[in-house]
């Protein structure tokens, strides 16, 4: 059970198993957490990782997080103040990361006190959302997630990890515009056990979200 799992390596251990049981045929590898992984000052929680990061490829030897090898979210991190000039002119450049590239984004991430995940570690194929039973099968592994990691404030792309995590409803249009009439963002508090964090919503940066609502609100997370 992963609430039993001591530190991430046991929480990584129990995902292989989850993966391994429920879905034995899947070639593509789950992608866990990266970047700084105790109290770092902010989570980003994302919905599920596809196939166009390198890193669930079966052959790949090294870290597994969220958005290897890929570009449009980075380039929202870095229109919002969160990614040096120098690293975004590299993702921009190629889109196959070697072990090396992809150690130093991953110590730039600890650097910035920033830590990246997923609420569903299955990856599909596509961008098609995750169904009911594969965030019923991973949220426990985000919520020890969260208790191991202890991050001060946490990010959620999209209503899935904010409805949840918190089991509140909202609207991210009335959210969005409340944050750009105060000049600041409205935070959740979220309690799972001894560990007390916030929670703050934010647009998904791709696809169907909206990256620049999206870039809008994280240039208000990159200055707490």
């Amino acid at each position: 059970m992963p609430q039993d799992c001591k530190d991430l390596g046991e929480l990584w251990r129990h995902v292989a198993m989850l993966n391994k049981k429920h879905f034995p045929q899947h070639e593509l590898q789950p992608i866990l957490g990266g970047g700084k992984t105790s109290r770092p000052k902010v989570m980003f929680v994302f919905i599920n990782p596809t196939a166009a990061n390198i890193s669930s490829r079966p052959g790949w030897n090294g870290p597994r997080f969220p958005f290897i090898g890929t570009k449009q979210v980075w380039r929202v991190f870095h229109k919002a103040g969160m990614l040096d000039q120098a690293l975004m002119d590299r993702i921009d450049a190629d889109s196959n990361w070697s072990l090396e590239f992809t150690d130093r984004v991953l110590s730039f991430l600890k650097q910035k006190d920033i830590y990246l995940t997923n609420i569903v570690k299955w990856t599909g194929h596509d961008a098609t959302l995750p169904d009911s039973e594969k965030i019923r099968l991973f949220l426990p592994v985000l919520k020890r997630e969260i208790k191991i990691v202890r991050p001060e404030y946490v990010i959620t792309f999209g209503l899935i990890p904010f409805e949840k995590l918190t089991g509140q409803k909202i609207k991210l249009s009335e959210y969005y515009s409340d944050a750009m009439r105060c000049g600041r963002l409205k935070h959740f508090d979220l309690q799972l056990g001894s560990i007390n964090t916030k929670v703050i919503p934010c647009y998904f940066p791709v696809g169907r979200g909206d990256p620049k609502r999206a870039t809008e609100l994280l240039k208000f997370v990159n200055k707490l």
